[in-house]
């Protein structure tokens, strides 16, 4: 079996190719099965270019978000397309395919692989603890795992998620009540959606969201349940509660620019200038918040993420008891390394030409992070998130 990247992660037998995750000029041509885990940008991108006919699988809500995205860029909709979902897999005379909960965001699956002779599973990005929307990550009984490592290094380790959602409720709720509006970032799809249900449940508030944000909020509504009061930011009602003054608005994380405060205030048409927070991962890292208010003149930054952090990566690991481990994206290097060294487990790094590393977080697009190539024995290796 060979586990490669090329445009997506490629996993190979004798017999079968899967292609998981593919990107731009991805071969879905000699693939077996495409699978895609869930709607994030570079998790989908190779779906939003391809021509129709490709066969993918996914979950209902992932192939949804898909089409929205495809019709804005005035795609057709892909229509050879298989769904899965935690009930639903798929089955051929040589192989068969089981979806997982991935815990990630809505819509997030892990798939299983059966080729007869392996067991092979795929996380993508899992969360490993509930959430305010999803269920952590089911664990996959499997020989072989191939593992996302976005936080797979001992400074990746966040804080326990209700006492960091008391944290944001006390931050928001000081803010509004001294008048001043509040500007909670974070990812369009995931993020925003458990902080939409966060506030609207802890605090009551009505919540002004961005247009993609309320597109989203409103096909987790569809699959799921709802998630409280919120309104666009761009509507009448919407203008009509920030001259109100006492307002939290969420928006995608790539908004911000030097002078985000002003701007912001500006391009709102708010009467007073707002606080920003910023909702990531990243923000556990003790230097992330001085370089983003230093850069940006942010306010707050909450270690808020939808990905496992490095304790659960390898608490999950411990659960599954592969065989062997492939560890991708991020940190995969460290990740197999500790997996080796603390559970005893045969694990390697999937390196690719284009892996890059984590040095400077900016947000100019979703998701964006300023990296610098580190060659290793003349490989690179890669951060993707």
């Amino acid at each position: 079996m060979r586990v490669f990247y090329d445009n997506g992660l490629m996993v190979e037998t004798d017999d079968f190719k899967f292609l998981l995750d593919p990107r731009v000029n991805a071969d879905f041509q000699s693939a077996n099965l495409v699978l895609v885990t869930h709607g994030h940008g570079d998790h989908i991108s190779g779906l939003l270019g391809a021509e129709e006919g490709k066969r993918v699988g996914a979950s209902r809500i992932t192939h949804e978000i898909t089409r929205l995205v495809r019709e804005k860029r005035e795609r057709k909709v892909l229509e050879n397309t298989v769904y899965l979902d935690r009930k639903f897999g798929v089955k051929t005379e040589k192989f068969s395919i089981e979806a997982y909960d991935a815990g990630h965001c809505m819509g997030s699956l892990q798939f299983k692989m059966d080729t007869g002779e392996q067991l092979i599973g795929y996380t993508g990005d899992i969360n490993f603890r509930e959430s305010m929307t999803e269920r952590k990550a089911d664990v996959m009984d499997c020989d072989v795992l191939v593992i996302e490592a976005t936080f797979g290094s001992e400074e990746y380790v966040f804080p326990e998620r209700e006492e960091l959602n008391a944290e944001i409720l006390d931050y928001a709720e000081k803010t509004v009540s001294n008048g001043v509006p509040l500007v909670l970032m974070g990812y369009s799809l995931g993020k925003c959606q458990e902080l939409t249900r966060l506030i609207s449940k802890g605090l009551g508030y009505d919540i002004l969201v961005s247009k993609q944000i309320f597109e989203f909020n409103r096909i987790f509504e569809h699959f799921k349940y709802e998630l409280g009061k919120y309104v666009e930011v761009d509507s009448e009602e919407g203008r009509e509660i920030m001259e109100g003054g006492k307002s939290v608005i969420l928006l995608p994380q790539f908004g911000l620019s030097k002078d985000a405060p002003r701007k912001m205030a500006k391009s709102l048409n708010l009467t007073k200038i707002p606080k920003i927070a910023l909702c990531t991962g990243w923000a556990v890292n003790r230097s992330f918040f001085f370089s983003m208010q230093q850069a940006y003149d942010i306010d707050a930054a909450f270690p808020l993420s939808s990905h496992a952090d490095f304790n659960q990566l390898l608490e999950y690991v411990s659960a599954v008891e592969p065989s062997r481990v492939y560890t991708t994206f991020g940190n995969p290097v460290r990740l197999a390394k500790e997996i080796k060294k603390r559970l005893k487990i045969n694990a390697q790094p999937v390196v690719n030409r284009m892996q890059q590393t984590l040095d400077v977080y900016t947000v100019n697009q979703e998701p964006r992070i300023t990296m610098k190539s580190e060659s290793r024995k003349g490989e690179e290796t890669s951060q993707e998130k």
